[in-house]
């Protein structure tokens, strides 16, 4: 072939290729644009989103991996996109307080949702040291309110896109059935424990120890180290209640537990109820929990 044709030959494959990848490119942004923008604010809240919107939706989450939800603050980048944003899905973790006001004065257009209004038990019964009995927003560690949280979600899209209620309602329902699963799951691991009462750094686990029957005790509260007479009254407990193990949260100061750890001889295990992988997170946590109860 002569040279000149295979210049002509290689321009237009590279003009081709350049074609093609504009209109994929094209395709995509369109693809983008039809999905329904959805921000919450924690990375259980975006598992659960997605698992019954699956590619319809674009789930974004304010306090990422590692971060506090108690003191986090929305980036400039996330408050620009929440003014694209259909739907936020609030959980009732302390920033959503001090900045759902402003994010909805930047889009007045923006739906937001309760997700855990309907849920009774707002309240977690903890049975902390000379501290009154105070809210509790971790209410996804019970698996039976994740069912009604994404009952909620499947219905706040299709009032959104009610022509896809059919898929929103199929995913939904499987991941019912996951959820459904993991509470029996739980309940057959922890029946048979004769230690019931957990010892945590941070007091995340109401809605799981009343939902499977134990006793949660908390170290600090509302991010306030232990008092030394509570800390004596804390560790008197524990030690009457045979207490091997101490459970801490990552994205919380576990000085204090160290503290009480060592005064009982004990280990600590670090759980945390705010990773996304939900069901395959909260397993976890039920192993170590019984690996923590059954510790000598």
């Amino acid at each position: 072939m002569p040279r000149f044709k295979k210049i002509v030959m290689v321009n237009l494959l590279k003009g081709l290729v350049i074609l093609l990848s504009l209109q994929c490119l094209w395709l995509s942004n369109v693809y983008a644009e039809n999905k329904i923008i959805v921000f919450v604010s924690i990375l259980p809240q975006q598992n659960f989103v997605q698992q019954v919107g699956n590619d319809l939706v674009d789930v974004r989450v304010m306090v990422g991996p590692g971060q506090n939800p108690a003191t986090y603050e929305p980036t400039p980048q996330q408050m620009a996109a929440l003014y694209k944003a259909d739907i936020y899905f609030r959980i009732g973790v302390p920033f959503e307080s001090a900045w759902l006001d402003k994010i909805k004065l930047n889009n007045e257009n923006l739906t937001i949702v309760e997700c855990c209004e309907f849920i009774a038990n707002l309240n977690g019964h903890d049975h902390s040291h000379d501290h009154d009995t105070d809210y509790d927003p971790h209410v996804w560690t019970s698996p039976k309110n994740v069912i009604k949280i994404a009952k909620l979600i499947k219905n706040s899209l299709i009032k959104i896109d009610s022509k896809n209620s059919s898929v929103y309602e199929a995913s939904e329902k499987l991941f019912k059935e996951r959820l459904m699963d993991l509470d029996e799951l739980v309940k057959n691991k922890t029946k048979n424990l004769t230690r019931r009462t957990l010892i945590v750094s941070h007091p995340s686990w109401s809605y799981f120890a009343d939902e499977y029957g134990f006793t949660q005790v908390s170290i600090e509260r509302e991010g306030k180290e232990i008092q030394a007479s509570s800390l004596v009254k804390l560790i008197k407990l524990a030690k009457e209640k045979d207490v091997k193990t101490i459970f801490v949260q990552p994205q919380f100061n576990d000085r204090a537990a160290k503290v009480v750890a060592n005064e009982l001889n004990a280990e600590i295990l670090i759980l945390d109820p705010l990773a996304f992988n939900y069901v395959e997170n909260m397993n976890m946590v039920t192993d170590n929990f019984v690996k923590g109860l059954t510790h000598e």
